[in-house]
């Protein structure tokens, strides 16, 4: 899984996508309401149906959410091999002693 997004100005008024690059589909949203020394407003980012969420006021933190959530995802997500194998042996074992005629 890689999350990406177009870079923004959090400044400013935006919506934008995020998108998981590996399936082309849409995972969430970024809503930037206005970020800065005289402005109130935040970033709001929402990903995976809300599963996710928080509000920040800086860009940098907006990049530093989604990259979090895209490792933790990754990770959960993997196999570890080490978990793995030790139950596979005897699996790999026997198919190693079937021969095809």
């Amino acid at each position: 899984m890689h999350l990406k997004f177009k870079a923004f100005d959090g400044r400013s008024s935006k919506w934008v996508p995020v998108i998981d690059s590996d399936t082309g589909k849409e995972v969430g949203y970024i809503r930037s309401n206005g970020t800065g020394m005289y402005l109130g407003g935040g970033i709001d980012i929402s990903l995976f149906d809300g599963k996710y969420r928080t509000t920040v006021t800086r860009y940098e933190a907006v990049l530093g959410f989604v990259m979090g959530v895209e490792s933790v995802l990754n990770r959960m997500t993997s196999i570890d091999d080490r978990q793995v194998e030790p139950e596979l042996q005897p699996v790999i074992e026997k198919l190693g002693s079937i021969s095809v005629t």
